[in-house]
């Protein structure tokens, strides 16, 4: 009889290195650990050695020294842990959720835009979203006239690539824009004109899909706008549970706070603790917690087989929540940034109760 193994699906690049006998990183460990506080194996695949034909996979098991390759039925339960945007590979993701298969975040990669749509569909997320349009030459000037300080982001896309700010002081007009891939450094301002757009925002939303987004004006701690990154996962329990959370400010010159793009990750303590000082923290915890819960159980009436979130959740200096975007495949090292070790591994741990969960009940959580 064969264990209760989990599948988890990995990038191409990441498995080469366990099939090629190289070491894996200590994220990867975390799964073999927190799987086997739950009676369960991982068996690390990716989307092109699954046959939904054969009902079998080809994948990594670990051994004694490092993992072995090994050919295995497919999981029942399959956790998502890479980006998949090709048609070939969401087929077959469709076909084994359609055999019965759980794979949990099968079905999370939305546009920014319609995540909005979604939420914007609960009377109670109204007033934490900021005012978000398509982005067009027309809808960009009309947006800057009445707010006066906009973000434009592509619908698809993560860790802040492509993202730009035009905001206007004084009658003059700024456009803030990297000039190069994720980093800090390749970050610049520029004046523009108020009578037409820059060459670049028209190349850009030309080229790709764009949001106009207003710009809420964030708390700030030591000069330094930040947010607040929330993990809210399906455990043991199939229920939605905030994991943990943490502060992330924006790097000097730039007005991003994501963590490849240069910004600092903190404990959310005592960056609430310093900047609102106030409004009880632990009042703004909560208020925290409430929130994220309450934004994943309305996303995940929309989404499908969605078990893990990464929420960014903008706080103003008067201490209101903001929405600002979902990650549906949430990159964890903010966690280690913040000196969270324990809550980076829980944040494994987490996803393979739920694998026990579905084992155990053979079925999804009720919404």
């Amino acid at each position: 009889m064969h264990p209760d193994y989990v599948g988890i699906l990995l990038n191409n690049n990441l498995y080469r290195r366990l099939s090629g006998g190289r070491s894996a990183r200590l994220s990867l460990k975390n799964y073999e650990e927190a799987a086997a506080m739950y009676g369960l194996v991982p068996c690390f695949t990716t989307i092109d050695r699954l046959s939904p034909e054969k009902g079998t996979l080809i994948g990594c098991i670990p051994a004694e020294s490092g993992y072995v390759q090994v050919q295995i039925p497919i999981p029942r339960a399959i956790h998502l842990r890479a980006i998949y945007t090709d048609k070939r590979a969401l087929s077959i993701i469709d076909r084994l959720i359609d055999q019965g298969i759980y794979v949990y975040n099968g079905r999370t990669r939305y546009g920014k835009d319609v995540i909005h749509r979604m939420l914007g569909e609960d009377p109670e997320m109204l007033p934490a979203l900021p005012h978000t349009v398509r982005a067009t030459p027309m809808s960009i000037r009309e947006m800057i006239h009445q707010h006066g300080d906009l973000v434009l982001k592509p619908c698809s896309g993560s860790v802040g690539i492509a993202i730009m700010r035009l905001r206007a002081n004084s009658g003059k007009y700024y456009l803030t824009y990297s000039r190069s891939a994720p980093s800090a450094k390749g970050w610049r301002t520029v004046r523009v004109s108020a009578a037409k757009l820059h060459p670049l925002i028209h190349r850009r939303i030309s080229r790709a899909a764009f949001l106009v987004q207003e710009r809420i004006q964030l708390a700030e701690y030591e000069g330094r706008p930040f947010d607040i990154r929330v993990t809210v996962q399906r455990g043991g329990s199939g229920e939605w549970e905030v994991t943990g959370m943490f502060a992330k400010t924006s790097p000097p010159r730039t007005f991003v706070s994501n963590i490849a793009q240069g910004g600092s990750a903190h404990l959310v303590p005592d960056i609430l603790a310093k900047s609102l000082p106030y409004i009880p923290t632990a009042l703004m915890l909560e208020r925290l917690v409430q929130f994220a819960l309450h934004t994943a159980h309305t996303l995940s009436r929309h989404i499908p087989f969605a078990a893990d979130f990464g929420l960014d959740i903008g706080v103003t200096p008067d201490g209101k929540l903001y929405f600002i975007e979902c990650n549906g495949c949430d990159q964890r090292y903010g966690f280690l940034e913040a000196g969270m070790e324990e809550t980076w591994k829980q944040s494994y741990r987490t996803p393979m109760a739920f694998a026990r969960y579905l084992y155990d009940r053979g079925a999804w959580p009720a919404m």
